[in-house]
């Protein structure tokens, strides 16, 4: 689960960053215009992988039903700090590259 709490933020992030109004206040290199086009796509394909990768935890409803769950606790991590300290966003990605890293050694 917590491969997919990591990947579902590096999803929704790459999806607030393609877009307009966000990337203004996300500063980073995904502003260069040869990036822009790509956040989308790729912010679709994690978003696929985070549901991929619970389901072999728990088969079948579960892990759909607790994907569902992280879904909007991430997606609300990510507006709080859209919202409110938008700086706080970038430090959160290490964190979930580490959440993904740890979830694939220790198998969780």
């Amino acid at each position: 689960m917590i491969v997919t709490a990591g990947l579902l933020y590096l999803g929704l992030f790459a999806l607030a960053a393609s877009m307009d109004r966000h990337r203004r206040v996300i500063s980073g290199p995904w502003q260069q215009p040869a990036v822009t086009p790509l956040l989308a796509p790729a912010g679709w394909c994690l978003l696929a992988l985070s549901l991929f990768s619970i389901a072999p935890l728990w088969q079948g409803g579960v892990g759909l039903v607790s994907w569902c769950g992280l879904l909007p606790l991430i997606g609300g991590i990510i507006m709080l700090g859209l919202t409110y300290r938008p700086a706080w966003l970038q430090p959160g990605l290490v964190v979930a590259c580490l959440f993904i890293l740890a979830g694939i050694v220790l198998r969780v």
